[in-house]
């Protein structure tokens, strides 16, 4: 009960002193943000992935 309070309070307050400057649209862009983060790594391991597994080709074809 204690947490639900400080959290509403510390809303509040953040909200007053900046209830101009559009609070909720930079909260939004940082999740979008970091979805698109997060989709850009996970590309970035698959990309590396593929490229191990082409590496991993040639050699094996090199030894035989």
């Amino acid at each position: 009960m204690k947490f639900i309070t400080l959290f509403f309070v510390l809303s509040l307050v953040v909200l007053m002193a900046e209830p101009g400057e559009g609070f909720f649209h930079h909260i939004i862009s940082g999740i979008i943000h970091g979805k698109m983060e997060i989709n850009e790594c996970k590309n970035d391991i698959n990309q590396t992935e593929h490229q191990q597994e082409n590496l991993d080709d040639v050699f094996s074809l090199n030894t035989s």
